[in-house]
């Protein structure tokens, strides 16, 4: 639910904050007011578009907050885990959205930066803002094909379809694959067979090419090699004044040092191993030296190895272990399409069982949902009459697919909401209803059946009392007061009959302050909300009549 919504210069609001009510909210206020407004910020909030002509005049940007509690689990929970917010938020969720000069506009949920596609899907799963067509998840046929599956608990038998018919997919997958492997299926056996054999021919070892490498480095280099060694094992150990010898005479020296003074034991102990450690080095020199053999033909044979293991590198793949990956990628290969005909026989018949379940589970699902769209046609009606609506016609058109190569993830069905809000009109999408009071109020109707299954938690009617008064204003506010029991809603209204089922009532105002006109809202209290609706009963002159009738709403309200 929306707990917190904070505006700043939006519009002609300068600063607002509003904590809501979880059932009925209203906001009423003279015409003009700037009730309106709430909703658009709403509606921006959530992923509407941006505009510069929406700041406030004089001011920079427009800063637009909201706080909402939800669930850990559902839908909104889902959208949060795929925006991978949902280690973050616990119960809480914060967005917020800045509008600058530019029109360009930035959105974070929760302190972090989202784009306004990804605000947007969760937006709708947070708030259905109707009087504004763009915001009404009920206007998607998708939705009401949800909706109606979920009036006629028809979900689990949705998602066992569903996985069926990816299954049958799959299959169906599988075997266009298969097939287009078999146009050239002996050519492709030949193909591989000889990769293979090129690349078993080498009998490749991993790392070989890094150690031919260094084979090839040292014979390039056999001679060099050899004088450097030789000039080292000289003047480490053989030459006259070789370095071990003068070490012999320092070593003696510190020994006989050490004898006369304790504290040069170490030092004559550091002489002793360096002088081990020079010896073994020089006698790896002179093995270094003697193994080094200039050998012509093993470096041809050398050379010739890696450029043959270079040409395979430039054939299948940069790498040695790359080359070994493609051999037992294309062995592999090679065993699948030896056994072709068995597996195209054995997908065949698995085909045809999962087209055969697919198919009965949506002819299973398709009877169900015509039982479900004939009760959910009656019910409306019959909500629509309750709302003084009661020559409104209420249709689900169901066009079914023939044939399983036509389904879709959702069964055989698409479906569309129809209404004729009118005697001898034409039954149309609900969509395109003119009147945003007759839409208002379809959509209470339906919101007020369907609200044990609708997901969104949050709605907002900003026209659901055009053109009523009387006694179907007072159906109305009594079907919105127990629509809140269900969901969290917000209504902006004019007409007393509404505004006194209120759990919270605010009322807006248009002031001016320091030249300049603001947006001010009050959250009414006790004689304050009797005043209200006695100026929404009987105008600028508020009569003792007035009062009187305005407490008694509230209390016939309250009861």
């Amino acid at each position: 639910m929306l707990r917190e919504l904070r505006i700043q210069n939006f519009a002609i609001i300068d600063r607002l904050e509003v904590r809501f009510h979880e059932q009925l909210n209203v906001l009423t206020g003279e015409t003009g007011s700037g009730k309106s407004i709430v909703v658009d910020a709403v509606d921006l909030l959530l992923g509407g578009r941006a505009s510069s002509e929406q700041i406030r005049t004089d001011c920079d940007e427009a800063v637009l907050e909201a706080a909402f509690e939800v669930s850990r689990e559902g839908p909104i929970a889902a959208q949060l885990q795929e925006m991978d917010l949902s280690d973050e938020t616990g119960d809480d969720l914060i967005i917020r959205r800045v509008v600058g000069r530019s029109g360009k506009s930035r959105a974070q949920v929760n302190g972090r930066l989202v784009s306004i596609g990804q605000l947007q899907p969760l937006g709708n799963l947070l708030v259905d803002i109707h009087g504004q067509h763009e915001h009404q998840s009920l206007l998607k046929p998708e939705q009401q094909l949800y909706l109606l599956d979920a009036f006629g608990k028809l979900l689990h038998h949705r998602e066992e379809f569903h996985r069926q018919y990816l299954a049958f997919r799959k299959i169906q997958s599988d075997l266009s694959e298969l097939g287009n492997r078999e146009r050239d299926r002996s050519r492709r056996e030949d193909f591989l067979r000889f990769q293979i054999q090129e690349i078993e021919t080498a009998q490749l070892s991993p790392g070989e090419d890094a150690r031919l490498e260094q084979e090839r480095n040292i014979l390039a280099n056999a001679e060099r090699l050899a004088v450097l060694a030789e000039e080292a094992y000289q003047h480490l150990y053989a030459a006259d004044g070789a370095i071990l010898s003068q070490l012999a005479r320092v070593e003696s020296s510190v020994d006989e040092l050490a004898w006369t003074d304790e504290r040069m034991k170490d030092v004559s102990t550091t002489c002793s191993e360096a002088s081990a450690q020079l010896r073994e080095v020089a006698g790896r020199l002179r093995d270094y030296k003697e193994g080094i053999e200039y050998d012509p033909k093993r470096l041809e044979q050398v050379e010739e190895r890696l450029h043959w293991i270079a040409s395979l590198k430039k054939k299948y793949a940069p790498t040695l272990e790359g080359i070994l990956d493609f051999l037992r990628k294309a062995k592999e290969e090679l065993s699948a399409l030896s056994t072709h005909d068995e597996r195209l026989k054995s997908l065949g018949g698995a085909l045809e069982a999962a087209r055969a379940k697919c198919a009965d589970l949506a002819k299973q699902l398709t009877q169900e949902r015509s039982r479900a769209a004939r009760l959910l046609e009656k019910k409306v009606e019959h909500e629509l009459a309750q709302l003084k609506m009661g020559k409104t016609k209420f249709k689900i058109r169901i066009e079914s697919r023939h044939g399983t190569e036509d389904l879709e993830p959702t069964g055989a069905e698409a479906i569309e909401f129809l209404v004729s809000p009118n005697p001898g009109e034409e039954l149309k999408p609900l969509a395109r209803i003119a009147s945003g009071g007759e839409l208002s109020r379809m959509m209470l109707s339906l919101k007020s059946i369907l609200a044990a299954v609708d997901r969104v938690p949050t709605l907002i009617f900003d026209e659901v009392d055009a053109g009523i008064g009387g006694g179907v204003a007072e159906v109305v506010g009594q079907r919105l007061k127990e629509l809140a029991r269900h969901r969290q809603v917000l209504c902006i209204t004019h007409l007393p009959q509404i505004a006194s089922q209120a759990a919270l009532h605010f009322t807006v105002e248009k002031l001016l302050s320091n030249g300049r006109t603001v947006t001010k809202i009050k959250r009414l209290e006790k004689e304050d909300r009797v005043e209200e609706i006695a100026r929404m009963l009987g105008g600028r002159e508020l009569t003792p009549t007035a009062f009187q009738h305005a407490r008694e709403m509230l209390d016939l309200a309250a009861h």
